[in-house]
């Protein structure tokens, strides 16, 4: 029986990153912006976009019909998003699509800690816990007050007001260079093996 390829789709802030199971080599389609603090895929099904017709060839080149879609973790609470990415790849012709989020990739280690990212919209904190959000807090994207935001990290839940909880900063968009100081910086290299090695996504 035919098995097809496993690949990943990671959603960046104004990216597509797409990874084959066991390949080192990886895709990129990079995006214009075009309205401030609104996703690149919020466009996805405009008709006047070109890189609509690239990302289809792309699918069809690839050969992709199995295909887990790792989502920014704003998206998380805004079902519109999954919807819109899931039937666009759908349409595209991918026919096994699952999802995830980034904030659960940042490290397979630790079962419990605290994840902070970046999107288009937001600056969100988490608590994971066993691979579940089990507390968040959402900042506009250009908040900068960093001790009223590490007061707030450490206050998610009471598990979090313990020193040892460890700190993940999803640097996968390359912009999370102010945060180094209050946890580790997490590449899209780091969340890329994460993937691979995940046992959920694989």
């Amino acid at each position: 029986m035919f098995t097809s390829d496993k690949f990943y789709i990671i959603i960046g802030k104004n990216s597509l990153i797409i990874k084959k199971k066991g390949d080192d080599s990886e895709s990129i389609i990079d995006f214009q912006s075009f309205i401030p603090n609104i996703p690149f895929y919020y466009h996805l099904f405009d008709e006047d976009k070109t890189y609509t017709k690239d990302i289809t060839d792309l699918v069809k080149r690839l050969r992709i019909r199995d295909a887990t879609i790792i989502f920014p973790d704003d998206s998380m609470d805004i079902e519109v998003d999954k919807k819109i990415l899931i039937e666009f790849f759908k349409q595209s012709g991918v026919r096994k699509i699952q999802w995830n989020f980034q904030c659960f990739l940042l490290n397979l280690d630790n079962k419990k800690y605290i994840s902070v990212s970046k999107t288009t919209r937001t600056i969100a904190i988490q608590y994971i816990a066993d691979n579940k959000s089990i507390s968040k807090k959402y900042y506009d994207k250009d908040y900068s007050d960093m001790e009223q935001f590490v007061f707030d990290m450490r206050n998610l839940h009471i598990d979090c007001q313990y020193d040892s909880m460890p700190v993940y900063i999803n640097n996968l968009n390359n912009d999370m260079e102010t945060f180094k100081d209050i946890g580790k910086l997490i590449s899209l290299n780091d969340i890329t093996v994460n993937i691979m090695n995940d046992k959920i996504n694989n």
